[in-house]
């Protein structure tokens, strides 16, 4: 792991130094996926600032930002809000991998992929303003009903830009 200091306004000591690089190492106990950690250490007026910006694989990062009146106690507030990013972070990659089915799940003997949940819509055919409201209140991606303009299937889901889309079959 690589750890990067820069300072701004303040002039780097070799206790803080090294007490930064015995604090930060000391981080891969609770995550092994870190490639670096860059430090900001700055002073504006009264305020000793640190900022720690940790990169971790799969190009995901974690910052964490404190100041406080001592430069060490900056730091060492700012290592406990990095640690308990990390735990969380493992935490939330181990729920991940233990035991949560997907939704393809391959066999061994064959390389035929098997559903394994399906849901029904049972839905009274509605307008399309019925259709929007419905969406907002089963708070999914997207809602299949009967559409009472055309009584044909339509598929209607949330955009990226926040709006609406409507999936209607060509006739």
């Amino acid at each position: 792991m690589k750890i990067k200091i820069a300072e701004r306004h303040v002039t780097l000591t070799d206790s803080l130094r090294s007490h930064i690089q015995h604090k930060t190492e000391g981080l891969s106990r609770f995550y092994d996926r870190i490639i670096s950690i860059d430090v900001i250490l700055s002073v504006e007026k009264e305020r000793q600032i640190a900022d720690f910006h940790a990169h971790l694989t799969n190009k995901k990062r974690i910052h964490a930002h404190e100041e406080s009146p001592d430069m060490y106690a900056s730091i060492d507030a700012a290592l406990d809000h990095l640690k308990r990013q990390l735990v969380k972070r493992k935490d939330q990659l181990r729920s991940r991998t233990s035991g949560e089915p997907s939704l393809f799940k391959e066999t061994e003997k064959t390389d035929q992929k098997k559903i394994l949940r399906t849901d029904t819509y049972f839905h009274k055919p509605m307008g399309l303003e019925e259709a929007v409201l419905q969406l907002e209140a089963v708070e999914k991606n997207f809602l299949v009903f009967v559409n009472v303009a055309d009584d044909e299937l339509s598929i209607l889901y949330h955009r990226d830009d926040g709006n609406y889309g409507l999936i209607v079959p060509k006739q």
